[in-house]
């Protein structure tokens, strides 16, 4: 306990104060143990901040085994970069059939090889990239039309 002197007209107290639990606290003053209730304790503040979110728990039997990130669709036939990186490889035509899941191009984001899949089975309308080329995250890579 913290061991205070307080002067209180003109007279000098001893006084011990607890830990103050929920609005209470025990104090001792001049050996005599009093409990006190605290009308409004002064708490510290936090200065970490706290991020709540809700978040999906996902059961882990229904995820697919996967070592790159998957393409993105945009509902439109359009296979998306899910990240910036350099196209390696094209690994369809123009005019090629597709199935949904087939790989269509690798490319090289964050040091790592990533296979580009086709969301949507269909033909290959239009390849927008080169092999070579430096692309950003959300480029369109190519269009694949039903």
């Amino acid at each position: 306990m913290p061991e205070y002197k307080i002067k209180i007209n003109d007279r000098t107290y001893d006084v011990n104060v607890g830990r103050i639990l929920d609005d209470s606290v025990e104090v001792t003053l001049d050996g005599k143990t009093y409990h006190v209730e605290v009308e409004a304790p002064m708490r510290k503040v936090s200065k970490t901040p706290v991020i709540k979110r809700n978040h999906q728990v996902i059961n882990a039997a229904e995820v697919p085994d996967r070592t790159s990130p998957p393409s993105v669709s945009t509902g439109s036939g359009q296979i998306i970069a899910p990240l910036p990186g350099l196209i390696l490889k094209i690994l369809v035509k123009k005019g090629d059939k597709v199935n949904e899941g087939q790989p269509v191009a690798i490319m090289e984001a964050m040091k790592m090889e990533n296979e580009i899949e086709s969301l949507a089975s269909g033909t290959v309308t239009e390849i927008l990239v080169s092999e070579g080329e430096t692309i950003l995250e959300n480029a369109v890579i190519m269009k694949v039309g039903g």
